[in-house]
């Protein structure tokens, strides 16, 4: 049996400063690379929803999302690591399952998980993204914590 050599990276974007809390999870990421045969897979799932359709349309259609697979992406090649980037849409609710799926359909090793808390655990509602996966996924999911920055 071949090991598994997917690793998926999940983003999500905020506004104004988009990778904030996704450069830590991207460098433990690049922590978890045993050799050349690995690779990462950077997701973005945008939620979508009818009742929100004006707002989503003033995003650009999800161009912070794509930007921000395209720039972690370029990173990780840069360094030389095997990397792909995705770009999904979900129904409001769906995010988990959407990558949940993504992992499936990739025999993902682990999901990594930026959290937009420096704590240990992310301090989100019980039905969040984060806590939807640790519950459901087959594989590890690894949640780190953003990055602390002297400003705060």
């Amino acid at each position: 049996m071949n090991p598994r050599t997917n690793i998926l990276l999940a983003v999500d974007v905020t506004p104004g400063d988009p990778l904030r809390h996704v450069s830590a999870a991207v460098e433990m990421t690049r922590e978890l690379i045993r050799d050349d045969a690995d690779r990462v897979v950077v997701l973005h799932v945008r939620e979508f929803s009818m009742a929100r359709l004006g707002r989503m349309m003033s995003d650009g259609g999800g161009a912070a999302g794509r930007q921000a697979v395209d720039a972690v992406v370029s990173g990780l090649r840069a360094a030389g690591i095997r990397a792909a980037g995705q770009c999904r849409e979900a129904d409001i609710g769906h995010v988990a399952q959407t990558i949940l799926g993504v992992a499936r359909d990739l025999d993902a090793r682990v999901i990594v998980l930026g959290s937009r808390s420096r704590t240990d655990l992310p301090r989100s509602p019980l039905g969040s993204v984060a806590a939807r996966l640790l519950h459901q996924a087959a594989v590890p999911v690894l949640i780190v914590p953003r990055a602390s920055s002297g400003a705060e």
